[in-house]
């Protein structure tokens, strides 16, 4: 009887090693095989890039740099596996800051579609510069479609997904027929920072909750509304333009710089609605002695707006920035936490799905 049992215990053990070698065995595919989205422009060298080759000699050093940064980047797929993993090789080995944690900064997020929503499944952390991490497991063998963002404030230089061998994985289909997607330009708070994941800054929110690809153009300390950037985003051609730089441009011709580019945008895309976003400024403004700049700026914004609507009529918009983040939102008073950032997509969701009903049918 004892050697019966120590046979079955050894059995059973042998059979839990084969189970865990057949579990651990996994077939990859590189991402750019999948249905890359949030790149704004074709035919690039660089797939993993925000910005073309070209504009290396039109924006300023800063701007090119932060191309780099693979923030809205995502690859949609379809797979039945019942675990999902990732590997992913960083430009830098800078993994996070002071204040954003490396989930967010060099991180993967998974997000799984659920009828007609996306819900979070899973996040890869950032070991080093080249990473390995399982995304989620435990799930039913049914196929289902995931998006998966790429990092916030590192960029890549490749991504892999790997399923257990003999699942299935194949690239997402093309979105419906005439579907354009979201642009958005704008400052760090814009790119991310600082979000704990890729999937919570606020471009990203707002492309799940209207089902749309967003590209994100935020650039940390650079979103100036330079006039070249003006012209780099009139070749695109999306449902709208969120455009969000005020917190960069206290130093410069506000009123200047946003009136050429919404000239640029019209002459190139009369029929694209723009929104344009106030800052929220410090949530410290109101202790500090003197703290109005924000309040100059909005200022300008306003007088913009009012000068161009005769032009845009109900096709241009303004969200203002009165309560956008809240009184919690931030890390730092500046940058918005998950909280932050939920709150600023529950302000401009409104205002982006009523500039995309304004746009006329002609355009889609």
């Amino acid at each position: 009887m004892r050697m019966t049992a120590l046979l079955v215990v050894f059995l059973a053990g042998l059979i839990s090693v084969c189970v865990m070698a057949e579990e651990t065995t996994y077939t990859w595919k590189d991402a750019r095989a999948l249905t890359l989205e949030g790149q704004g422009w074709s035919n690039i060298q660089d797939p993993y890039r925000r910005l073309p080759e070209k504009a290396e000699k039109i924006v300023v050093e800063k701007v090119w740099g932060l191309s780099s940064n693979s923030a809205g980047l995502a690859v949609r797929f379809l797979t039945n596996a019942t675990s999902i993993k990732a590997r992913w090789s960083l430009i830098s080995p800078a993994l996070a800051m002071v204040h954003m944690p490396g989930t967010g900064m060099s991180g993967l997020d998974l997000y799984a579609r659920q009828g007609k929503q996306w819900r979070w499944a899973g996040q890869g952390s950032p070991t080093g510069q080249n990473s390995e991490a399982t995304l989620v497991t435990g799930l039913q063998p049914e196929m289902r479609e995931y998006i998966l963002y790429f990092p916030l404030y590192n960029g890549v230089t490749s991504v892999e997904i790997g399923i257990p061998e003999g699942s299935e994985l194949i690239q997402a289909a093309a979105r419906p027929r005439g579907t354009k997607p979201l642009v958005f330009y704008g400052t760090s708070i814009t790119q991310g920072g600082c979000a704990s994941r890729p999937g919570m800054a606020y471009p990203a929110i707002i492309g799940r909750r209207l089902d749309l690809p967003a590209i994100n153009l935020g650039f940390s300390g650079a979103g100036r509304a330079e006039p070249e950037v003006a012209e780099l985003l009139a070749e695109l051609d999306p449902s709208v333009f969120i455009i969000d730089p005020l917190p960069n441009m206290h130093a410069v011709a506000v009123e200047e710089r946003l009136s050429y580019l919404l000239k640029t945008l019209h002459s190139a895309r009369p029929d694209t609605p723009v929104v344009l976003v106030q800052s929220a400024g410090s949530q410290r403004a109101w202790i500090q002695k003197g703290n109005n700049s924000d309040q100059a700026i909005n200022a300008a914004m306003q007088k913009v707006y009012n000068a161009a609507k005769s032009q845009w009529g109900d096709l241009l918009s303004m969200v203002k920035a009165e309560g956008m983040v809240g009184n919690e939102g931030t890390v730092d008073g500046v940058h918005p936490t998950d909280l932050g950032f939920v709150s600023i997509a529950d302000r401009l969701t409104p205002a982006v799905r009523s500039a995309l009903q304004k746009r006329p049918r002609s355009s889609f």
